[in-house]
């Protein structure tokens, strides 16, 4: 299982957040047209984490203000960066408040990240 683990994050894709098209119930959309279908995602957590109970679908770091999705065929990370520092600050919609948007949009769905600040 190892093996499998190694070889499935050997080969992954980032993304920035501005490329997220919509959320839906059933996962991420993406405007390249990929898709993180959340089910799969959980599906692939379980199945390297058989105590996670099968409704995570992925791990956040909320210091990198990242997510990282077990899609197939390969994982998906989604990366939150700061646009302009003095609009950031100012931002009822800053990157932290994206963020958190995201995270609290996956639970409202039923699925979870785990932390691994």
């Amino acid at each position: 299982m190892d093996n499998w683990k190694e070889s499935y994050f050997a080969d992954y894709e980032v993304f920035s957040e501005d490329e997220i098209d919509e959320i839906t119930p059933k996962g991420i959309s993406l405007r390249n047209g990929m898709f993180i279908e959340f089910s799969v995602c959980a599906e692939n957590f379980k199945n390297m984490n058989p105590q996670s109970g099968g409704k995570c679908i992925g791990e956040r770091e909320i210091t990198e203000r990242s997510f990282t999705f077990y899609a197939a065929p390969k994982p998906i990370t989604i990366k939150f960066l700061p646009r302009n520092k003095l609009i950031e600050f100012f931002s009822a919609n800053g990157m932290v408040k994206r963020f958190h948007s995201l995270q609290r949009r996956i639970n409202e769905f039923g699925y979870s990240t785990y932390d691994i600040t």
